[in-house]
Formats: C-alpha cells, sequence, structure tokens
C-alpha cells in the first residue's frame, strides 16, 4: 500500500502535503504533532488508570463547586464532561482536546 500512496504522490494525484503534516502509509494527512501516537491514536486503557484517578478528582471538586456556588433550588438532570487525555494517559482537563476524550455523563440518582 505504501508504494501505490508514494506512486500516486509522485504522480501529482494527491494534494500537496500541508505544512506540518506527514503523509500516512494511508495516504492520509496527519499532524506532526500525532505522527508518535501508538498505532492508529489508540490510547491504551491501562495509561489511562492514573489519568481517570486525577480526573476523578477534578470531577468531584468541579460538583462541590456547584453545589457551593448554587444560590437557589433547581434540579440537575445530567451533567456530562468530556475529559481529555494525552497519549501517556495524562488527564489534561474538561473538553481541551488531546490524544483521548472521554464522555462522562453524571445522573443523580432518584
Amino acid at each position: 500500500m505504501r508504494k501505490t500512496v508514494a506512486k500516486k504522490a509522485a504522480a501529482g494525484a494527491l494534494p500537496k502535503r500541508p505544512r506540518g503534516h506527514k503523509l500516512s502509509a494511508g495516504g492520509i494527512f496527519v499532524p506532526l504533532s500525532m505522527v508518535d501516537l501508538p498505532v492508529d491514536g489508540v490510547v491504551p486503557a491501562n495509561k489511562l488508570q492514573k489519568g481517570l484517578e486525577s480526573a476523578q478528582k477534578q470531577i468531584t471538586s468541579l460538583i462541590q463547586e456547584i453545589v457551593d456556588t448554587a444560590t437557589e433550588d433547581y434540579r440537575i438532570s445530567e451533567i456530562e464532561l468530556a475529559a481529555s487525555f494525552n497519549a501517556d494517559g495524562k488527564f489534561l482537563g474538561f473538553g481541551v482536546g488531546g490524544e483521548a476524550t472521554i464522555v462522562i455523563r453524571i445522573r443523580p440518582t432518584e
């Protein structure tokens, strides 16, 4: 497959490589920051373990902050957070993007 992609690139069948990108074996332009990711950009679950522990602490803190600042009675039916992790499984924050994102939905028990 790599030879086919190289032939197409040489023949001008593929668009010009954007700055800061590398042509993958499958013919896809990949940002250079993602080139060193594990195969297929997958972050193994065992690397996420410590990151998830850090995310859990942040979730607890965030929920406590919501409770502390609430001045009126209202019902929260659901909280949704997008936890972002880097390729090593380190928690980066909520909604900041990263190599892996896990959507967490928190619903109160009835």
